[in-house]
This record gives C-alpha cells, sequence and structure tokens, in this order.
C-alpha cells in the first residue's frame, strides 16, 4: 500500500467520525472535552507518558513534563469553559447577523519532540471542542509517545459515547512524505516545530495554522525587581531542560541595573562566561551549525 493510500484510509475514517460528531450538542462536546482532559490529568497516565516521553525524545525531565502536561491541559479547559462551539454563538440583530458555529472537518495536527504530550493534548481538545476530527503527525522521535497518547485518547471517546475515529494519528513509522499528504488531504492544518515543517504547512494549499521556535527575549529595566526577574529567568530556563518554546532564549539588561541583575542570576546559580568560556559551550554544544 503506499503512503498516499494508507494516509487517505486514516482520513476517511476522520471524515466519518467527524460527520457523526457534528450532530452532537455542546453539552455533549463539552462532556466529550473533559474525558480527553482527564487523559493527561489522571496523575498515572500523566507520570507513564511523561517517562516515555523523556525516553523516547532525550529531552526534558519527567517531573516537569508532569507539571507541564497538568497545567497547559487545566488552562485550556479553564479557557474553554462556556464557551459555546455549536449552534448560534452570536447574534447582531442591529446588523442582521447571526454567527452560527460550524466545524471545518479534518485537522491535521503537526506536533514537535519538545513537547510530545503537552502540544497534541492542546490540539485534541481544540480540534474535538469545534466539532472536528483530528489527526496527529508527530515528530518520529515521538512516534511510540504519540501513539500511546492516542490510544488513551480513543478509549475515552469511546467512553463518552464518541466515535473514536474523531482521534487518530499517522500509521508508523511517521514519514515526511505521509506528514505532507495529510497536510493536502486535511481542511486545516495546525502546525507547531521546525521552520522546515511550517513552511510546508503553509506551502501545501490547506489552510494553516504555524508556530516555529520559540526565540523569547526579555528585557530588564531600571524599575525591575532584579532579585525576582533573575529567579524567575532562570527557573524558567531550566524548566523540563528548557524544551518550552517560551523559555527564555536572551535577556536585554539596561546598563543602571547590569551589575545589579547579573549578581542577582548568580544568586540562582547562574554563571557569566568569558570569551574562551563561550566559546567551548559553543564547540560543545554546536558541531557544524547544528546543535549536538
Amino acid at each position: 500500500m503506499s503512503v498516499d493510500d494508507s494516509v487517505s484510509i486514516v482520513v476517511g475514517k476522520a471524515r466519518s467520525a467527524q460527520a457523526a460528531f457534528e450532530r452532537c450538542d455542546q453539552s455533549a462536546v463539552d462532556e466529550t472535552v473533559c474525558a480527553l482532559a482527564w487523559v493527561v490529568m489522571e496523575p498515572g497516565r500523566n507520570r507513564a507518558l511523561a517517562e516515555q516521553a523523556v525516553v523516547d525524545t532525550g529531552l526534558g525531565r519527567v517531573e516537569d513534563k508532569i507539571l507541564k502536561n497538568y497545567r497547559k491541559t487545566l488552562g485550556l479547559l479553564r479557557d474553554l469553559a462556556g464557551k459555546t462551539s455549536v449552534g448560534v454563538i452570536a447574534e447582531y440583530p442591529e446588523l442582521g447577523i447571526t454567527e452560527i458555529a460550524r466545524p471545518v472537518g479534518v485537522v491535521a495536527a503537526v506536533t514537535p519532540s519538545t513537547n510530545p504530550v503537552a502540544t497534541p493534548t492542546n490540539k485534541v481538545i481544540n480540534a474535538v471542542k469545534g466539532r472536528n476530527a483530528v489527526i496527529l503527525a508527530p515528530s518520529p522521535k515521538a512516534d511510540a509517545t504519540c501513539a500511546r497518547l492516542v490510544g488513551y485518547f480513543r478509549s475515552a471517546l469511546e467512553k463518552a459515547g464518541a466515535p473514536a475515529d474523531l482521534v487518530q494519528k499517522l500509521p508508523s513509522p511517521v514519514s515526511r512524505e505521509a506528514t505532507r499528504d495529510l497536510m493536502a488531504q486535511a481542511d486545516l492544518i495546525v502546525a507547531t516545530g521546525s521552520q522546515n515543517n511550517i513552511r510546508a504547512a503553509y506551502s501545501s494549499g490547506t489552510p494553516a495554522i504555524g508556530v516555529g521556535q520559540g526565540n523569547v527575549a526579555v528585557i530588564v529595566d531600571e524599575t525591575a525587581d532584579c532579585e525576582q526577574a533573575a529567579e524567575k529567568v532562570v527557573a524558567s530556563k531550566v524548566f523540563d531542560n528548557a524544551t518550552s518554546c517560551s523559555s527564555e532564549n536572551s535577556v536585554i539588561v539596561l546598563e543602571s541595573v547590569f551589575e545589579r541583575f547579573t549578581e542577582a542570576l548568580k544568586m540562582q546559580g547562574a554563571l557569566l562566561l568569558n570569551p574562551s568560556e563561550k566559546e567551548t559551550l559553543e564547540q560543545t554544544m554546536w558541531s557544524d551549525g547544528e546543535l549536538n
């Protein structure tokens, strides 16, 4: 069977599941969303997924991933609570306009190895809240973790009375060709990851929303509490070994508080490298312009 045929089978199942789920009312949709969220928020599954994610990808820390998975999922539930996604969502009688929610259909969700549980969970919940089906295209390193996560999702869907094929993943092993075929066959792409993946999404011919690698800069000025700022910067940078795209990559410090802030950083365990030490670190971490 060709790659295109195998992707078409998955997409066909997704379309059938989505057509059935589209008829659900808001209460059923919200119950399904909560069931999916509990997959990751349940402590035992959360730990098992976090442990496998670190083993499979070689990235991050188990305890931090557990916290990340829980908090991001809980935060998303909070954001979606009470939000209408079925039927009439807004009315403007003075304009003669009524807004009615309509599913987009099948969502292709491209996900990275840095957050192989939290990011897919976020994409799945958002898609299902809109009565869409979703097919995950994970990073090859995170394929096994994603397969386990999707297995949990499908069991939760069945228990909630929803079609299991609302949530699927590309057949293993996931390839670049399969991911591009999925992008072409889906109705919407939601891509997170490398520049190559984001460019592929935007050039696929399918409507796409892309988020590339983070490059967070923090500015510390004369009004800042330097001790508190240093504590937060270090805590964010070391959390899950800086796999989150929101972790700081640089700090811009005004000259008037530079000495105070760098001392505060040292108190938090940070080290300011001299030029020779910086060169040694660069040679150790990067080889031919790529991170080891």
